[in-house]
């Protein structure tokens, strides 16, 4: 049931984006609108059929799904016959296909921070302590043994992953492409009241490089945006897990002075958007 409600929600909210789109539409024409999605760019564990065809039915539930229903107003072949099986087609009513087709987004936004590796669930139980979109009978998420991990990037860190679904993305829809979310988490350290954080300069070194090469490619990528400028409260870490690139004094147990310290990966950035990306 819980599953099945999921599913509901995420067809509900399908049909709230599009009243949106359609009434800005109505108020000012001119407005471009844009989606945003979590992307999750898929690796079979192996070569072998049943893993691969896993993979792609884990991108077509993580990723095209919601998008599908954003850019076409409808779910792939692929994605109702799944849902028949797990029994959990949304409930439609009358009209909603005319809402779902009455408007589509003029560009479309990638939160990249890395990819997954899946292969073939033999039992085909469902493991509900993943996160929603992750569960399935269809596929099992596993480690990718080809990526160097860190505490917060379980999944592991993958540049190329981040130009592969530009590849993805711009092939199945041709909408221009804006990097709306991508960075590197960690449990930075305070000393001497500086942040040398290496580490995510390297992350996003890796990862503007391969944007760019897509970009160089004639994909219309027209904006990156690193996540994130301070370091926010995440979901689920509080303020250990960090992607800032300006610090914040405190911790989840003692707010303390709050005082906001630009790390070495803020003016390392500031250099690279002062130079349009050419002083990486």
């Amino acid at each position: 049931l819980q599953t099945k409600n999921m599913y509901q929600m995420s067809y509900h909210a399908s049909l709230a984006e599009k009243k949106a789109m359609k009434l800005l539409k109505e108020i000012d024409p001119k407005a471009k609108i844009g989606v945003v999605n979590a992307v999750q760019n898929v690796y079979p564990y192996s070569s072998s059929p049943e893993d691969v065809l896993a993979a792609m039915d884990a991108e077509e539930l993580m990723m095209y799904m919601l998008l599908d229903m954003s850019v076409k107003g409808e779910y792939s072949f692929r994605v109702k016959n799944i849902l028949e099986k797990m029994n959990c087609s949304p409930v439609k009513e009358d009209g909603d296909d005319e809402i779902l087709h009455a408007v589509q987004p003029d560009f479309i936004g990638i939160n990249y921070y890395s990819s997954i590796c899946v292969k073939e669930n033999k039992t085909a139980t469902v493991n509900y302590q993943l996160p929603p979109f992750f569960r399935s009978s269809m596929f099992e998420v596993c480690p990718n043994e080809h990526l160097k991990k860190t505490k917060w990037m379980a999944n592991g860190i993958d540049p190329l992953g981040i130009r592969s679904i530009i590849y993805k993305i711009y092939n199945r829809y041709s909408l221009p492409i804006i990097i709306t979310e991508n960075g590197m988490a960690y449990s930075d350290v305070l000393e001497n009241n500086q942040i040398h954080d290496d580490y995510r300069i390297d992350y996003l070194k890796s990862h503007i490089k391969e944007v760019l090469i897509a970009k160089e490619e004639g994909y219309p990528i027209f904006g990156y945006c690193p996540w994130s400028f301070i370091d926010v409260v995440s979901s689920h870490q509080g303020f250990s897990k960090r992607y800032g690139l300006v610090y914040v004094n405190r911790t989840d147990e003692d707010v303390m002075d709050c005082k906001r310290i630009k790390k070495d990966s803020f003016y390392w950035y500031q250099k690279v958007i002062e130079s349009n990306g050419e002083k990486l």
